[in-house]
């Protein structure tokens, strides 16, 4: 059981291609790689809870596909709750969209959300 898996779990029941970190060479289609920043929260008998910020890139061939993932993304996640690898999701918060840039080099569109998620 890890905040880890509980988000690679929450992430990929919207979207099957899902990647931490970078998305393997060869991937093509639409795409998603997130990065994740924990912060304990502390408490008299320690970490009792966590905050974690959620940031996805989503990577599609044209504008309009990596705009309807987005919009997917974000009805699936904003306002969400659950238990995840067995890490209980408070609540998952949209906090910002925008939009990323064409990459020539991959030939894909870019568009960067960011999620607030509270575990506890």
């Amino acid at each position: 059981m890890s905040i880890r898996n509980g988000i690679y779990d929450l992430l990929s029941a919207a979207e099957s291609a899902v990647y931490p970190l970078a998305a393997p060479q060869e991937t093509d289609g639409t795409y998603i790689v997130y990065f994740i920043r924990r912060e304990g929260i502390r408490t008299q008998d320690g970490i009792s809870a966590y905050n974690v910020y959620l940031t996805l890139h989503i990577y599609a061939t044209e504008l309009d596909t990596a705009e309807a993932m987005s919009a997917t993304m974000e009805t699936a996640l904003d306002d969400g709750s659950g238990t995840y690898d067995g890490e209980v999701l408070q609540v998952c918060n949209w906090v910002s969209s925008e939009d990323g840039e064409y990459m020539p080099d991959l030939d894909k569109f870019t568009i960067i959300q960011e999620y607030q998620l509270y575990f506890d």
